[in-house]
């Protein structure tokens, strides 16, 4: 199990992603309702097969006030990264998301230890004098859904314009 003494002191590394062109899935969602949106990134791999759009990169759940309280609602997107969009997608949006500046740590384990490392992350945030924008993002590296010890999630935390 991952524990707050496992993640390094100085773990978090300042970043900036380039904006991208995605087929995305817009919810409001909890903490406690979120996994009810588990089949979404392989119905984005359906669709953008069906449309012929070619990925860019991997699944991303881009989260949007959030607050660590497992009953707050936060705008949820799920994204799959696109080369370029193509025809109108079915139960779909295609959206460009910005420029995004944050810290991140790339985690390899399994997701239900996230919530701890979150913790250990977000002391790290504020203890470095970061302020959260009210975003955060988990980009899929890899999935190992029998072997989830070995699923690598980078985690981008993002930040404040006042922040450093």
């Amino acid at each position: 199990m991952t524990t707050q003494l496992m993640i390094p002191e100085n773990a978090l590394t300042i970043n900036e992603t380039e904006a991208f062109q995605a087929l995305t899935f817009v919810t409001n969602a909890s903490l406690k309702t979120i996994s009810e949106h588990s089949h979404v990134p392989e119905n984005l791999y359906d669709e953008a097969s069906r449309l012929g759009l070619i990925p860019s990169g991997p699944v991303q759940y881009i989260y949007n006030g959030v607050d660590g309280n497992e009953d707050n609602v936060f705008r949820l997107a799920i994204a799959l990264p696109i080369e370029q969009p193509g025809e109108r997608p079915f139960a779909f949006v295609y959206r460009k998301f910005p420029v995004f500046r944050h810290v991140s740590y790339a985690y390899t384990g399994p997701w239900s230890d996230l919530l701890v490392v979150y913790d250990a992350l977000f002391s790290q945030l504020y203890r470095n004098g970061y302020t959260n924008d009210g975003r955060v993002r988990e980009v899929y590296r890899l999935v190992d859904l029998e072997n989830q010890a070995n699923n690598i999630t980078d985690i981008q935390i993002g930040l404040a314009p006042t922040t450093h």
